[in-house]
């Protein structure tokens, strides 16, 4: 009997992996540098001021980023169920819900005054705090918008685009925040004006994904399917919502906490761990990420067995980087400190056992930023809404608040106790929800997917030869009589699948490594699916030309068929044969 195998799974996961990973490599560099260009230029009081001006930063893209990561995701499962009218409303529409919210946000800068003192209870920060907070508002329209191409071309076939972007806006970015911090007297606001500059001047890169061919979003006037979209969208980025919102709260309390009751000294020690949090989503966060890209529409095909092959190597993958680079921080804990401007004995014997400490978080962290990829990706925004709302706020802040305070008056081992907090908050996280998924999940393990597809499935994989493509019909036609459907329906999708499988093969291309077909009986048809990545090839637009150039058997593949649909996801050919059946065949099927 065939196998299904893993060679298109892997293929596309390298093809997204690596985009993906210099995407978020690229973007939380630029944050990282940033930190560090701000703390050895500025010095580490302006370095916390910028720390806190981001609690702003993050209110202000949360519309833009839960509707984007949101609104991607649902896109993608549309793009997999063949429903691609409804994919270009949720596109169309987030981009303008999110670039509305940004004008707003820029008209609210004139309260930027109000905001710095809010934040810093009137301290020395307050001035630097301010001019931050202003320009970063300032920008809200370029960063509204922006943050949906991003998420949206990684999605569309346009993985690479979506890297280069980012990749070319940090370089800008960084070379700008050097520019304009060490030669100009714009101080912090010089960091948020490089990043505006350089999100903005980057957008010509995106050019070539909206002339590309083989984009599937499109613009469309949303007109009534507005609501019913946005409403997808938003559902989908619930979990988003949720990690900015608990977030933004957890780093306004830290922030006071750490201000009010420990000192600056205390706020620059945990500026540095918070980009060592930043470090780990730069080597990780694209590999978790292929979660959103390719799982989202795997699972909208209702690929399961690509869906744990997928969880497989983002797990093993992910956990390898983090070994590597916890191996590199142990080792060079001084060095790693000194990279953000801490250079003083006092304050650097403080922050090196600190961080110490705060490592041992990091594998409890990758795990739970798993979870909450992998439950938003699969249609369970409730569960990964729970990861997020335990390991941002609900678990984390009683403790650091306790810990704190039960360590007594001095700022060292107030730190250290602060550090145990994040550490235990994150285990904690993780116990939690493996406690309720075996409570109320009992049996269907940590992914709480179903053992068999709906109805009975066949799911098989063919090399690109002839003789794996003879056998197709003898599996079908096996397949067919174990399930009880009549016999000459399930010849006709045999020759379909024969049909496509040959034309894959002889037009698809020196580079199709594998067919996947699978086969689906539902209660009222037979559902065939093949996927390749071959060459683009839409059977639905294909009109015979003996004349020119015919392709043998799709005409006779759309005679014998009820419905055929087409996609080019994930750059690959997805085709779907639909063949009704009889009400009788279908009960007893």
């Amino acid at each position: 009997m065939l196998r299904r195998n893993e060679k298109l799974l892997k293929t596309k996961l390298w093809q997204y992996m690596l985009p993906g990973v210099m995407l978020t490599a690229s973007l939380q560099i630029g944050n990282v540098v940033d930190t560090m260009l701000v703390g050895n230029i500025l010095g580490t009081d302006a370095m916390a001021a910028v720390k806190i001006g981001m609690t702003i930063d993050n209110i202000m893209e949360l519309p833009g980023y839960v509707l984007a990561v949101g609104g991607s995701v649902a896109a993608g499962m549309l793009l997999g169920r063949r429903e691609r009218e409804r994919a270009n409303c949720v596109f169309s529409t987030t981009f303008l819900v999110s670039a509305v919210c940004g004008v707003l946000f820029a008209l609210l800068s004139v309260f930027s005054p109000l905001l710095a003192r809010l934040l810093t209870g009137g301290g020395p920060l307050e001035a630097d705090v301010r001019a931050f907070i202003r320009v970063t508002l300032l920008g809200g329209p370029v960063i509204g918008t922006v943050l949906q191409f991003i998420s949206y071309v990684a999605v569309d076939n346009c993985p690479g685009i979506a890297s280069a972007y980012v990749i070319v806006s940090n370089v800008l970015n960084l070379t700008l925040d050097y520019l304009l911090l060490r030669f100009t007297p714009l101080g912090t606001a010089g960091a948020a004006l490089s990043t505006i500059l350089g999100y903005a001047l980057a957008a010509v890169v995106l050019i070539p994904y909206l002339r590309s061919a083989k984009r599937m979003l499109r613009f469309t006037a949303p007109k009534k399917a507005l609501p019913a979209s946005l409403k997808l969208a938003l559902s989908m980025g619930l979990p988003t919502l949720f990690y900015m919102i608990f977030d933004t709260v957890r780093a306004l309390a830290l922030n006071t906490l750490i201000v009010r009751a420990m000192g600056e000294a205390s706020m620059a020690v945990f500026t540095v761990c918070d980009n060592v949090v930043l470090i780990v989503q730069m080597l990780v966060g694209g590999i978790i990420d292929t979660l959103s890209t390719i799982g989202s529409v795997i699972y909208g095909e209702k690929d399961y067995f690509g869906v744990r092959a997928l969880v497989r190597y983002v797990l093993r993958y992910s956990y390898a980087v983090l070994a590597a680079l916890m191996l590199v921080l142990a080792v060079f804990t001084r060095q790693t400190v000194g990279l953000f401007g801490i250079s003083d004995g006092a304050l650097l014997a403080m922050a090196a056992p600190s961080l110490r400490l705060f490592l041992i978080s990091l594998p409890f962290y990758l795990f739970n930023s798993f979870m909450i990829a992998y439950y938003q990706s699969t249609e369970k925004e409730k569960l990964s809404s729970l990861v997020t709302a335990l390991r941002s706020c609900v678990a984390v802040l009683p403790l650091a608040f306790l810990l704190v305070l039960l360590a007594g008056p001095g700022e060292t081992e107030q730190l250290r106790a602060l550090m145990a907090a994040l550490v235990l908050g994150e285990a904690v996280t993780v116990d939690a929800v493996g406690l309720l998924l075996w409570r109320r999940y009992r049996g269907q393990g940590l992914l709480l997917l179903p053992d068999a597809q709906d109805g009975q499935v066949l799911d098989i994989s063919i090399d690109p030869t002839m003789d794996d493509t003879a056998r197709v019909p003898k599996e079908i036609a096996e397949f067919g009589r174990r399930c009880g459907v009549d016999e000459k329906k399930v010849n006709l999708i045999a020759v379909a699948a024969e049909e496509m499988a040959v034309n894959i093969i002889q037009y698809g291309g020196r580079h199709v490594r594998s067919v996947d077909i699978n086969l689906r009986v539902t209660p009222d048809r037979l559902i065939l699916r093949t996927r390749d990545n071959g060459i683009p090839f839409d059977p639905t637009h294909y009109e015979s030309d003996a004349d020119a150039f015919e392709i043998h058997g799709i005409e006779l593949v759309k005679r014998i068929s009820d419905k055929v649909q087409y996609l080019r996801v994930l750059d690959l050919n997805n085709t779907t044969v639909e063949i009704a059946l009889e009400p009788a065949e279908a009960e007893h099927g």
